[in-house]
């Protein structure tokens, strides 16, 4: 099992975009002022979170911080094994919509006099 650092873990988040900044009135700079969990949005200290394969490592999924993302214990328990990322559930869907309409004739409206 592969165990990531706290360093690693800010690699991720600044790649995830799971930064929380907050801007200063006066001086108008930005800070950093905690982290997000990528599914729940709960901000929670980066020692809590953890790292979490987009596409898990049981399917060929990669350690790069493009494929990985911080998630609370909670929602990375409910996650499990499973790929969950938008863009390939919209590509399977799209596929599955063309194999569908294949073999279906469109419907004609009929008017009424």
């Amino acid at each position: 099992m592969v165990r990531f650092t706290k360093e690693d873990k800010k690699l991720i988040a600044k790649a995830q975009k799971q930064e929380i900044f907050e801007e200063d009135m006066i001086t108008g700079e930005r800070r950093l002022i905690g982290y997000r969990c990528k599914k729940c949005r709960r901000k929670l200290p980066l020692d809590i979170l953890e790292v979490d394969h987009i596409k898990p490592r049981a399917l060929k999924g990669k350690d790069n911080p493009s494929n990985l993302q911080l998630l609370c214990p909670t929602c990375n328990k409910k996650k499990g094994a499973r790929v969950t990322d938008t863009s390939t559930r919209a590509k399977t869907k799209s596929i599955a919509g063309k194999k569908k309409s294949s073999g279906v004739k469109a419907k004609t409206t009929r008017r009424r006099k």
